[in-house]
């Protein structure tokens, strides 16, 4: 009891003495002595622990920082409050919420989910401290916690740009594996909602479903039927986009501008660097991962919810089409 008194200043009631508390303190530095948290966290009944649960696998590295930002975000703020990290890749069928609620988790992260009710009712089910990492059109469940971003605003900023700088046709890329994914149906659709508002015609925004690669983006352009810009609903579509563009020597801006989502720095690293909007996903994770932590030390904590505004990061992938530079100001939809 004297130890742990001393050294974890447990024990109210037990007395010591300066000179026994100094030669306690002594001898530990001598042993190098560290306490054992898996034994502090066993006392506790508590692992400190977080599990990050994403349906579909995460791409670290590649034409996008998106997940490692994420990752920066969320490991900073979980070790700065004691808490360690676990992935788990695509726990989400029915044979696998015993393990995700099996004790070796305080709390889980469910990121980027789909928009599958089935995933959404389970990660309910489970009665353990939660935060959705998702676009908020997914979240119907008054007492579900999620961190999210205004994918309506960004795509709305996009259609304005494009728009004012006198683009008239536009193709909207979605990758095809991510066809189901909510933030690209939610981007798509606000973008050409915004589109319309601004003046422009429905027909002349045209969906494009192509491969992760932009390969699709060779045959297109020979036929791309009066396109003057392309925006992809990703970062990394859009990079890929610009990669398949300077290997047919297409000019970008000058014959074809292009544009994306998220604004990683990696963006600042292309050729040219691009146009995209913002999400600022390792604050958002952080965020996500404060939530997460107050609502497991706190469990009587009402839902916490929190969007993040968008901005547009004008680079120089994107340029007024030669065909109609001279357009009118009074063309420019501001609003």
């Amino acid at each position: 009891m004297a130890v742990s008194k001393v050294l974890h200043g447990r024990g109210v009631n037990v007395r010591i003495g300066a000179a026994t508390a100094e030669n306690i303190r002594r001898v530990a530095e001598e042993l190098d002595y560290r306490p054992n948290e898996i034994a502090r966290n066993l006392r506790s009944k508590q692992t400190k622990t977080i599990g990050l649960v994403f349906d579909e696998t995460p791409m670290f590295g590649g034409k996008t920082r998106y997940f490692s930002d994420l990752m920066n975000g969320v490991t900073t703020a979980a070790f700065a409050l004691g808490y360690s990290v676990m992935l788990c890749d695509s726990l989400i069928g029915p044979t696998d919420r015993n393990r995700l609620s099996d004790g070796r988790f305080d709390g889980l992260m469910w990121v980027r989910m789909t928009a599958s009710q089935q995933i959404l009712q389970d990660a309910v089910r489970l009665r353990l401290p939660s935060v959705m990492f998702a676009d908020e059109s997914l979240v119907t469940d008054p007492s579900t916690s999620y961190v999210s971003w205004d994918n309506r605003g960004a795509a709305a900023q996009v259609a304005k740009h494009l728009y004012s700088l006198g683009h008239r046709k536009v193709g909207f890329v979605i990758a095809a594996h991510s066809i189901v994914n909510p933030e690209a149906r939610v981007r798509a659709g606000h973008f050409r909602e915004t589109w319309i508002q601004c003046g422009g015609e429905k027909d002349q925004v045209e969906t494009l479903i192509w491969d992760a690669g932009a390969t699709n983006f060779d045959d297109w352009y020979a036929n791309r039927n009066g396109i003057t810009a392309l925006v992809s609903w990703s970062e990394s579509g859009a990079i890929a986009i610009l990669e398949r563009a300077r290997a047919l020597n297409v000019q970008v801006p000058k014959d074809l501008s292009v544009v994306g989502f998220d604004s990683s720095s990696h963006c600042d690293l292309t050729q040219p660097r691009l146009t995209a909007a913002c999400q600022p996903v390792d604050e958002m994770a952080a965020k996500a991962t404060e939530f997460l932590i107050r609502l497991i030390q706190s469990p009587d904590t009402d839902p916490l919810r929190f969007v993040f505004p968008s901005r547009l990061d004008i680079r120089e992938s994107t340029a007024s089409p030669l065909s109609v530079s001279g357009l009118e100001e009074k063309n420019i939809c501001l609003h």
